[in-house]
């Protein structure tokens, strides 16, 4: 609850505070990102893996990271030419939610088959603002 707020509150006066709130989150990671972009200036930026720097009684650590994804349709062409003890590409199952809660709706039956194998846990509500 924001400072000096009461469980009476009414809900504009949350409302205000919940943006006041968010425009000083943006503030404060605005200027988070402003100063690691200074200190990568400073320090370089290896283009993948991590170096740490000692600032006084700080270490400071910058870590590169490239991000990688799989082009499905070149990967089936050239899959075969790549021992298969040597590819770097595997496959996992994925929920599709969509489904998921069409079979909850309209088919329980089967549903209750495959809640089985689904782990399922309340996610942080979204609020907003506007």
């Amino acid at each position: 609850m924001p400072p000096n707020s009461t469980p009476n509150e009414t809900l504009e006066t949350l409302a205000l505070h919940w943006r006041d709130a968010k425009r000083a989150e943006e503030i404060a990671r605005d200027n988070r990102l402003r100063i690691e972009q200074e200190i990568i200036d400073q320090t370089g930026c290896k283009q993948e893996g991590s170096e740490t720097h000692k600032a006084g009684e700080y270490k400071v650590t910058v870590t590169g990271k490239l991000t990688r994804k799989l082009d499905a349709e070149a990967w089936a062409q050239i899959e075969s030419r790549i021992p298969e003890e040597l590819r770097p590409v595997s496959y996992a199952p994925k929920l599709e939610t969509k489904g998921l809660r069409y079979l909850e709706e309209k088919e329980p039956e089967v549903y209750r088959i495959v809640a089985q194998a689904i782990e399922t846990k309340p996610a942080k509500p979204a609020v907003q603002v506007k």
